[in-house]
């Protein structure tokens, strides 16, 4: 076993997730109904997580030792800032605001106002270049909807 294998902040909780993931698909799986013979719609979703059940559990255990010299805490602390950073979770805040708005506000505003936000956010664009874009999406977005896709949108 190669000694020299570095350690990332948060590769251990992360194989943990994708194994509890995994086993979540795998029981989602096999409650489809139907599931009697290979060519039935749970027979490939149940072939493709059984390796990778089997994958991340290899990975565990091959990593065992490794793993073990450090403490579940302390990896917490320096996965959170490497794995979700400040405008992560910053814009995470704005696509929950957007969600929650979503319904009192109804489309076309929070959508707009969502737009505006991101583009000034993420420094794509200044106020009134955003104010632009933004117009021209939900413009584009309307006339694609109501012309092409035939969607009644009022």
């Amino acid at each position: 076993m190669d000694d020299k294998i570095t350690h990332r902040p948060g590769e251990r909780i992360l194989l943990w997730f994708l194994l509890a993931f995994s086993l979540f698909i795998l029981i989602q799986a096999i409650m489809l109904p139907n599931l009697k013979d290979l060519s039935s719609p749970g027979a490939f979703p149940i072939f493709i997580i059984s390796i990778m059940i089997f994958s991340v559990l290899r990975i565990l255990w091959k990593n065992r030792r490794h793993h073990s010299a450090f403490k579940i805490n302390e990896e917490f602390g320096k996965a959170i800032p490497l794995v979700f950073p400040r405008n992560v979770a910053a814009y995470t805040g704005i696509l929950i605001l957007y969600i929650f708005l979503l319904y009192p506000l109804h489309f076309w505003v929070s959508s707009y106002l969502f737009l505006v936000g991101s583009f000034l956010f993420l420094k794509g664009a200044k106020i009134f270049r955003a104010i632009f874009i933004a117009t021209g999406m939900l413009v584009a977005i309307y006339l694609l909807f109501q012309y092409l896709f035939r969607v009644i949108l009022w």
